[in-house]
């Protein structure tokens, strides 16, 4: 099938000049194909063959369900990332406040490369590595950056929040995409058991630091209490 190089019109075989614009065929003429350019990927189900949206992990035609290998390497990949970037951290120093405000509350560039990797990780598209990265941010949260316990408040190193935060808002990501392209089923589910375990729990213990400020004010408020009562009570004597 040939088309006319000037107006695009489908030329009839054998034909000298265009029908539409009049234009003479060459032997070229007689060889142009007409091409079909593609912008950006193109998802199709491997069972019915139907276009998919990036985003899609189940075909809406056959109920095909994509399970991406390259998805999965994605989440390898970055556990390799980070097990290299962990490798070249540098020893932890023990801080308190002090030392900790003196030193401006550095990081090392491999504790920022780490930050960095966790926050440009792009989230999976499918069902199965979502839950895998569910489940890897989780087990990387650090719990204790977000307790009430003075002497691990004092002694943390500043990138050890830095990398917590991080995993906590890309766990928070990836719930929402899990609910967003499997909502309801029971794997999501499952999903949601853990998410919302695990956010109680660093709820809880945000709670803590504020309670255990009070506290120590209201405890020392009773001594000076306390204190001004025994000396007026021995001036009075």
């Amino acid at each position: 099938m040939a088309f006319c190089i000037n107006c695009g019109q489908e030329l009839a075989e054998g034909a000298k000049f265009c029908a539409g614009c009049g234009t003479a065929v060459s032997d070229n003429n007689s060889t142009t194909q007409r091409k079909t350019v593609y912008d950006g990927e193109i998802f199709k189900c491997p069972n019915c063959g139907d276009i998919l949206d990036a985003y899609e992990s189940v075909c809406e035609t056959c109920g095909y369900e994509r399970r991406g290998a390259k998805a999965t390497g994605s989440v390898r990949e970055l556990q390799l990332k980070l097990e290299e970037l962990y490798a070249k951290r540098p020893p932890r120093k023990v801080h308190t406040i002090f030392t900790q405000a003196l030193s401006g509350g550095q990081v090392s560039n491999a504790d920022e490369e780490i930050v960095g990797l966790i926050k440009n990780f792009s989230i999976p598209n499918n069902k199965e590595d979502i839950m895998e990265f569910i489940i890897l941010a989780s087990s990387n949260i650090d719990m204790k950056v977000y307790g009430a316990n003075s002497q691990q408040y004092q002694t943390l190193n500043p990138a050890q929040r830095e990398v917590s935060d991080a995993w906590l808002a890309k766990y928070e990501q990836a719930y929402q995409k899990a609910q967003l392209m499997f909502g309801g089923t029971q794997d999501f589910l499952n999903i949601q058991g853990v998410y919302e375990q695990k956010m109680r729990e660093i709820q809880k213990r945000k709670r803590q630091l504020p309670l255990l400020i009070a506290g120590c004010i209201g405890g020392s408020l009773l001594i000076v209490v306390f204190v001004w009562l025994l000396v007026f009570l021995t001036g009075s004597i």
